[in-house]
Parts: structure tokens; sequence; C-alpha cells
């Protein structure tokens, strides 16, 4: 271990699940050197890969400072920060791979620089955890064991007894129980050592770990088979593609495994399989050094051949030169290994634990391409393996069939859930809003006879009759009061008092919901749909129950539903609150719609989009407002920076307590009373006109009768998969009623892809390429993933920002509060993520969507030419500014 200097410690990182040591490769920076925040200072080799280590505190890079060569444990240092100059210790140690130093050149340290004693972290212990289903072992006489610990010993399969507790009074922890159960690694070491002459060399990292893992791979029972795939047709089609044979090969095992999802699959210690979706396919690449590295293709199952062929060019490079990220190298889910451009006329290949099936793929000779799959045999069987090299030949030698299309592996075998049979209708949906209308639409456009029942006279739900609509009407008319605030600025004079006709304005609201209604409705039945208006619960899994508005309830059989019936505004058990409804001095977004004026004085209970657009809304209107909300900070969705920065600009005009707990609302309308605390406890009395519950929604599903149909819930939610199936397969469910982003967009695109599945074609629902806009002012918006949220999903991305006060386009309008992000996968170069904060974030965000749901790289962006003076040109300055970093990173 380095003996401790004066300033911040250097420690050596763990980049990977399995490193616990890692070699000093390079110092990109040398004692002495200015350090800044986000600097690469050393490379490291670690057990799968050489990585950079990155510094997060500003300084003087100082000694002592560990020798390249040096084997340094996770967790201890490597080198010190200090914050003066005149502090820096040039001292060099070597530690060997036993962790002593072996020996230190001595430099005079400067006199306030003797060494002090810290604490050196020690390594994190090791993780455990039980699934929730499975039942504890039996209390062992004798031997006290805490209840997860006894549950932790039943999921591995660790007998108890004999066991000495660590706990308290001896009792058996977890830990213990997690010590007790032998690694593969140990297993495979318990096999004979043979004595080698001879004077051997430490292993490095990766070799280290290379030999555990084709070791423990020993204890795996696998089993060969072999098939001759022609492959000249497929190599033509992916030159003609502009893709590389390798990835199109990746692509066609993705193709063909959608028919057998076991060769996806993975053993599990002890006795367990984990079914696994997403195809994840680890392909043997060659290093510069010689060796073999095997970076990850992910969500092959998702992505078309060119955004594949992206992803693997830049992965490539970095595993040439062993600069990978842990995320792309570890856990795939099956193993393409080709050697074929190496001569090599036939070889099998060794699976590692965590994958069920390696594909080695040989030189082609006179019968074609042997393709041989080594399985693991307590999850394949022989012909597991050999109907899937049967389907993966006819998918290689038939290219075009699934090529010219670039078809997904959901779309590979396309089969429709709608069972035969002697229905009314083939499908009834049930909800007339956008998830429910696209979704029917979507299936009349392809002659499938649809029934839509919907409980109002008119199509599009809440966002038509009780939603964006209607407040997107009311926020125009508001904008017409504040922009009016900025118009001496630009030279126009005599603007500055503008006066509300409330009258007119509900007269314009009306105009566009009726018009929008009778438009929707004409359209539906132009398109052959069979609407119905009416409440619909269900009878059985293939009978629905129509209640009309007038005349008698009536039965509809049907082949399959989907459920769109959205959710209603909640209203938590606040005294008082739920009791007001009925009398007007509560309002709901559902209910807010009926004001004969604006109130001169609002409360607000909810601080999420509702709120937030209802208080600037009247605030622009002429109302005092004030907004509660009980968590640390409103639009608590949103990306943390923005939301702060929003925040900070809404308090200007607006009254905003979070953590506030509300305790009770009374009076009557016009003279209501919001009773409140704030973060201290310190209680205080609101006076308002009215309160409005912006309090989100909650989906209600107590008078469908889903458990007649077995369908499950999560919560209040019905639960769905990806393709919006739930657990009974010819129903499905979306929009509000499945939970998540209860936006009309994300609705509609469940819609779609209900509809899809439905017809054979296939299709999933990705969160993370979702968006939505907050019509503040200025407008929050997002699209795909923030920065917390890619780390969060092991993601290696990093961000850039520009605030709009520098953009021409928003100095020219006086508009230049906020600022626009842009986050990027250092990986593959792709947009995973633009996050907004702009007065025309609802047009500015189009090209952010574009952005990220067509994968495009940050080269594509920066390359892209925009037009000035607009907002977008923004787009261009943030990707080149994000290459530029990438690019001076990679140099170092």
């Amino acid at each position: 271990m380095i003996p401790h200097h004066a300033g911040t410690p250097i420690v050596m990182p763990q980049l990977s699940d399995t490193m616990t040591e890692g070699v000093v490769v390079t110092w990109e920076k040398q004692p002495g050197d200015s350090i800044r925040r986000g600097d690469i200072v050393a490379t490291v080799e670690t057990d799968k890969a050489i990585m950079d280590v990155e510094v997060f505190q500003e300084g003087f890079l100082s000694g002592p400072i560990a020798d390249v060569g040096s084997v340094v444990e996770v967790g201890h240092p490597m080198a010190f920060i200090v914050d003066d100059a005149a502090k820096v210790n040039d001292t060099g140690v070597t530690i060997a791979a036993d962790h002593k130093v072996k020996e230190t050149h001595k430099v005079a340290p400067h006199p306030a620089d003797r060494p002090a004693t810290i604490p050196v972290p020690k390594a994190a212990p090791a993780q455990v955890s039980a699934a929730g289903n499975v039942p504890p072992v039996a209390r062992v006489p004798g031997r006290p064991a805490s209840p997860y610990a006894r549950k932790v010993a039943a999921q591995l399969g660790v007998n108890l007894a004999g066991l000495a507790g660590t706990g308290p009074a001896g009792v058996i922890v977890a830990a213990d129980v997690a010590r007790a159960r032998p690694s593969m690694q140990d297993v495979a070491h318990s096999l004979p050592q043979v004595d080698v002459p001879g004077q051997g060399r430490a292993m490095t990292s990766m070799e280290k770990a290379v030999s555990h893992a084709m070791t423990a791979s020993l204890t795996l029972p696998t089993f060969h088979v072999t098939v001759n795939i022609d492959t000249v047709k497929l190599t033509a089609a992916a030159k003609a593609k502009k893709v590389s044979v390798t990835v199109a090969i990746a692509k066609a095992c993705s193709v063909a495994m959608a028919k057998f999802p076991r060769m996806n699959w993975a053993y599990q210690p002890v006795d367990k399989l984990v079914e696994r979706a997403n195809h994840d396919f680890g392909v043997a690449v060659m290093s510069n050094d010689g060796g073999l590295v095997v970076p990850i293709l992910h969500g092959i199952e998702k992505k078309p051949l060119e955004a594949l062929q992206t992803e693997w060019t830049g992965l490539v490079e970095r595993a040439r030169v062993r600069k990978l990220a842990p995320a792309e190298y570890a856990n795939p889910t099956f193993t393409i290994s080709n050697m074929g451009m190496l001569g090599v006329s036939h070889f099998t290949a060794i699976p590692t634990p965590g994958i069920a099936a390696i594909l080695a793929i040989a030189a082609s000779g006179l019968q074609g391409t042997p393709f041989t799959i080594t399985g693991d045999h307590r999850v394949l069987n022989g012909a597991d393996v050999a109907l899937y090299l049967a389907a993966l030949k006819q998918t290689i030698e038939a290219p075009d069939a699934w090529m010219a299309g670039d078809a997904t592996a959901a779309e590979a075998a396309p089969v429709s859930p709608i069972p035969e049979g002697n229905w009314d209708v083939p499908v009834v949906v049930v909800g007339g809003g956008p998830g429910g209308e696209d979704c029917a639409r979507d299936l009349a456009e392809h002659g499938v006879k649809v029934m839509m029942v919907n409980n109002e006279p008119f199509p599009g739900g809440e966002c038509l009759w009780r939603g964006c609509i209607p407040s997107k009407a009311w926020r125009a008319a508001a904008d017409g009061i504040r922009n009016r605030a900025h118009d001496a600025e630009m030279g126009v004079d005599g603007t500055h008092a503008p006066q509300l006709n409330w009258e007119q304005v509900e007269k314009h609201r009306r105009w566009v919901q009726s018009s929008r209604g009778d438009m929707a409705l004409k359209a539906d039945k132009g398109m052959k749909i069979d609407v119905r208006e009416g409440f619909g619960e269900f009878v059985d899994a293939h009978t629905l129950k129509i209640t009309p508005v007038e005349g008698e309830p009536y039965q509809v059989t049907f082949g399959a539903a989907v459920i769109a019936t959205g959710a209603p505004a909640f209203v938590p058990p606040i005294p008082g609150a739920r009791e007001n409804l009925a009398s007007g001095g509560v309002v709901t977004s559902d209910t807010i719609w009926n004001l004969s004026q604006p109130p001169k004085k609002l409360g607000i209970v909810g601080g999420g989009v509702i709120g937030v657009e209802m208080a600037q809304i009247f605030r622009d209107f002429g109302s005092e407002v004030l907004m509660l909300e009980r968590h640390e900070r409103i639009l608590g969705e949103i990306e943390e920076e923005i939301g702060k920065t929003l925040i900070a600009l809404l308090e200007k005009e607006i009254t905003v307590v979070t953590h506030a707990s509300i305790n009770e609302v009374s009076g009557t309308p016009g003279a209501m009373k919001l009773r409140y605390a704030d973060k201290d406890g310190v209680e205080s009395v609101f006076d308002c006109d009215i309160v409005l519950m912006a309090t989100g929604k909650r989906p209600d599903t107590s008078r469908l009768n889903l458990d007649r149909l077995g369908v499950e819930l999560d919560g209040a939610a019905i639960k769905v998969n990806a393709r919006c199936q739930t657990s009974v397969p010819h129903i499905f469910a979306v929009g509000d009623v499945i939970g998540g982003y209860m936006l009309a967009h994300t609705a509609a695109t469940q819609g779609r892809v209900a509809a899809a599945n439905l017809l054979g074609h296939g299709g999933e629902y990705d969160q993370d390429r979702d968006c939505a806009v907050t019509f503040s002012r200025p407008q929050a918006g997002f699209v795909g993933l923030s920065l917390a949220q890619a780390k969060a999903k092991s993601i290696d991305a990093v961000e850039a920002k520009m605030p709009m006060s520098i953009d021409a386009k928003a100095m020219i309008t006086g508009e230049t509060e906020g600022m626009i992000k842009l986050v990027a996968d250092k990986a593959s170069g792709r947009v995973i993520g633009v996050h907004f904060l702009a007065d025309h974030t609802d047009t500015l965000i189009g090209t952010g969507v574009m952005m990220v749901a067509g994968e495009m790289t940050l080269t594509q962006v920066a390359r892209a030419i925009f037009p000035h003076p607009t907002q977008t040109e923004l787009f261009g300055e943030l990707a080149r500014r994000l290459l530029n970093r990438l690019r001076r990173t990679a140099k170092k």
C-alpha cells in the first residue's frame, strides 16, 4: 500500500463487477500538473480491459505515485491531489502483485508535506439478495439465523447446519450464508494443479480473468452441434446494405432466436434458469496485442442493421486497444466467435458461466461454412440447438426475406394473438381516447373489423375534453398577455395593459374542442370503425357488456380486446378535500373547466405538470397563486438542473412551498381555506376562492371485472409487457390505465404498438425514447434519458449544455431564459437524450425526438446544416462541443 501523503487520495476504482485490483498502464498527468474535474489522469488494466481513471477534484497531481506496472488493490491510493503546487511530492513507488511496496524513489518533500496517516477504504462486501418469492429454509435447532439469512440460504442452497454466525450473539446473517456458498471459480480451482517446470511470470489482470473463466467453464456439462451454412447470399446482401458480415450474422442469429428464445437463457446457481428477452450478443474481436476481446452488441433484437453497424464500428475500435467500458463487455446473453478469417476449418468454442450457448464459425469449405454451437446441457438439449441451427441456416441463406425490411427479432415470427372463432367482432377497444382511437384506426386500416366502445359522445378522451387541448387553449390566451410585457423592449408601445375577456376565452376553447371531436368521430366512422357510446364491462374472457346512455344493456363477443379506459384525477384523503368536490370549492383537472371566471386567489395542491401549468396560466390571468408540494421539489419527473432553474423562475411570480403538509381544506366556493405546514412544521392558512387538487391521476378498473379474465394488476394499474399485452394473451391495455407516463402521445404510441401485435407484425413501446413538454413559460421538456438516468442504466454517457442567452434568435425575441442539454452514449456516440428549458420547446423538441428515435450520432448532428438565425443551431453546436470533448479525452 502507498504511504499516505498530504492531499486527497486518487484510489484504484472498481471498473467492473469482478475487479479486485488493477495494473497502472500509463500516467496521463505527471506530478505537479494541474488537474481539473473530469480529467483523465491515468489508464489501468482491469481484469477485462484497459480503462481510463477520471478524477472529480481540482488541484495538482502529487505523490507518492504508483509507478507504471504497479498492481494496486481496488480502493487503495494510486496517487494524491493537493491544493497547492508548492505541496507537490514527486515520490514514486512500485507495488508488486502481492500488494507490497518493493522500492521507493526518494525525493525530498516540502517541509509541510510530512506523511500523515489516514484510514484506507476497504473493499465493499459482496452483495447478497434473495428473490421475493423464495420461501426461507426451516430453522435449525441451535443455529439461530435471521429471517433474511434463511431466505438467502434457500435461494443459494446453503445448509445452515455447521455455519458460524457473525451477527449479534452469534446469529447467522446473510453475509455468513453468502460466504458459505462456493463460487464457480472456487470449484474450478479445486481441480488438480500441475507442477510445471520453468520460470513463470505473473499473469496480467486480463490473462488471469480469462484463465479463471475458462477453468470455471470446465464445470459446465456441454455438447456440440454443427451445421454447414452457405453464407454467399448473406455476404452479398451485407455488402449491399453497407454493413459488415459480422453484424449481419449477429442480426441473423437474433432473428432466428425469436422462434427459439431458450437459446438466450442462462443457468443460475442453484437450480434456476434466467429467461432473457434482450439479445445482448458478445462477438469476439482480436486486439492489437493479439488477444481476444469480446465486446457486446446490445439490444440486437430491436435495432436496424445500420444502427448496429454504427455501434459495432465504435466497439471494434475500442476493443482493439482494450478501451471498452464495463457495460460494453459485461454479461452477454449469447456469444459468437468467428475464426474463419484465420483459415480455421473447424473448431468448438467454450461457453462461460452466464450464457447457454456459444457459436463458433470456421472457414468456408466445399459444403459451406461450419457453424458449431456449444451448449450448456443444463439449459439446452440437442434438439433445441439443432432446430435453432436449422432456423439460422434458413435465415442466413435467404437474407432478402428479413433484410429487405430489416426485421427485428419480434417481427421475424409474426403471430396474431386474435384467436379464431365466430365472434361478433374480432377486436373490441374499450375507450375512445388517444390510445384506443389510434389502436382502432391502425387495425381498421389493415382491414380488421373493430368496435370502439366510448363512454362519451365523441372520441378524444381526457386529452381533448379535460386535459391537453383545453389547457393549451387557456395557455394561448395567457401567452397573449405575457408576451405583451416585452413589447416595449422591441419598440412597440401601448400594449402593456391587455384585458382578459373570459367569455371569449371560453368560447374559443369550446370551439376548438367541439371541432376536433366532430372531426375525430367523422374520421373514425369513415374508416368503418364501429363506434358505440356506452360503458363497457367484461362478462368473461370473450364477452363485453355495453351499457348505453339510453336503452338496455347488451353483449358482444370478441376475439381480442384492448383496454384504454384512462385514469381519473386522484384526490388524496386530505380532510375536507373530497368533501368539497361537490360544492365546487375543490376542483380537479377533470372539473376545473366549469369556472364562471378566473379566481382572484387560487390554491394549488401538487407541483406536477398540471399544477405548474395551471399556476402560471392563472397568474397570467391575474390570480394570486399559492402552490404546495409535499416533495423536495416540483416537477420531479424532469431533469434536475432544468427543474431547479424553472422553480427559480416560477418563484418570481407565484408562491411555492415544498416539503408541505396539507392539513385541511374547508370553506365554501369563493371563501376557501387551505391549511398547511411548511418543512419546519410552521402552520399557515391561505384564503382563496377555490382549491385545485393537482395530485395526479390513478387508474380505476373496479367496474371492468378484470378478475373474471385473470388480468393481473400492478397496484392500481394493469400490468403489461413491452408489447402492451396483459397476462391474458388476447387482452391488451394502453394509456393511463397501465401507469407510467400518463401522456396523450404515449397512449397513442402504445395503441399503435398493441395494434401491431394484434396484427402479428410485432413491436414494443420503449419508454427510454418517449418525450414530454410542460407548457410553462419557459417550457420544460425532454426526450430520452437524462445523464443520471443513463448512468443508472450503466450507460457511460456524457452531456453538454448551452444557455438560451447566447442564442441569436433568443436574444432577438427577448426569450433568453433556460438552456438545452444534449446527452450522448460515449461508446456509440449516439444521442440518447435531449432536455429543454426554452420558450419554444414545443417546436424545438421535434428535432430532439428524431435524434433519439433515429439513433443519430453526434457526428451526424454536428454535420447537419441548421438555418440561421434559429434556435435549432444550438443542436449542432452542442454536438460539436461533445465531439471535441470526447476527442480530447481519447488523445490523453
